[in-house]
């Protein structure tokens, strides 16, 4: 099976923290401080839902075949 080394759009990781970066800029105020910043990427990542990660996880063939089809490229994901 082809795959490409080091793409994103594999890293599973990278949907997480796109999903807590979205959810702590939604928060206001703003992190005053490191402390706050950490309680609230803490507080997020426990409460993830599992569907997300079963969503995720569903999605990996199509996520496999798309990066595949553009040869390491950009893909919608």
């Amino acid at each position: 099976m082809f795959w490409p080394l080091s793409s994103p759009d594999l890293n599973a990781m990278e949907h997480f923290f796109d999903v807590m970066e979205r959810q702590l800029r939604a928060q206001t105020p703003a992190c005053p401080n490191i402390s706050t910043l950490r309680d609230r990427c803490l507080d997020i990542w426990y409460n993830l839902s599992p569907d997300m990660y079963q969503k995720l996880v569903a999605s990996m063939p199509r996520r496999v075949a798309a990066v595949s089809k553009a040869k390491g490229g950009a893909t919608r994901y």
